[in-house]
């Protein structure tokens, strides 16, 4: 009887591979004037931006938004681009609202600006979880950089969707 259920359960259910994307742009102003004795961390100038990703914004998963039972976020590719020359990140971090921090990346430059954080399954479960309830999510990017810049960093999350279809 109870595989019966389970037969019935899969059959009623979608499972959608997709990807949920949000491009975070950031605006770091002068902080004045640098003295050039000084290390870049003692110039560092700190930054946070905020961003909401929707659940509504993904058109792989449109007509399905109401029927969403599950979100399994299976990994992230962080990429920063923008930075020029010497630009450097000296720390971003990943903040998610009523989730926390997701990871923190140190000496991010122009040549070095794209990679997977670890983050633990269960943390990408927790995001996954307060994305499906509350269909959207509040995303902060923060930390410190060698100076004035503007940038852009773009969040890759590769999702897989369960949806009822009936």
């Amino acid at each position: 009887m109870f595989a019966g259920c389970g037969l019935l359960d899969e059959a009623t259910t979608i499972s959608i591979s997709t990807e949920f994307n949000a491009d975070i742009p950031v605006v770091i102003a002068s902080s004045g004037t640098k003295s050039a004795d000084q290390a870049s961390f003692a110039n560092a100038v700190g930054f946070s931006k905020s961003q909401d990703l929707l659940l509504a914004s993904n058109a792989d998963i449109e007509e399905y938004l109401s029927k969403i039972e599950d979100i399994n976020l299976n990994s992230l590719l962080v990429t920063v681009n923008g930075l020029t020359g010497d630009q450097i990140i000296n720390s971003i971090s990943l903040d998610v609202a009523g989730v926390g921090n997701i990871f923190t990346k140190t000496n991010i430059t122009m040549t070095s600006n794209s990679f997977t954080p670890e983050i633990s399954a269960g943390t990408l479960d927790l995001v996954g979880a307060k994305l499906n309830n509350d269909k959207q999510i509040t995303l902060t990017v923060s930390g410190t950089a060698s100076g004035a810049m503007t940038f852009t960093v773009s969040l890759l999350f590769e999702s897989e969707v369960i949806a009822k279809i009936l």
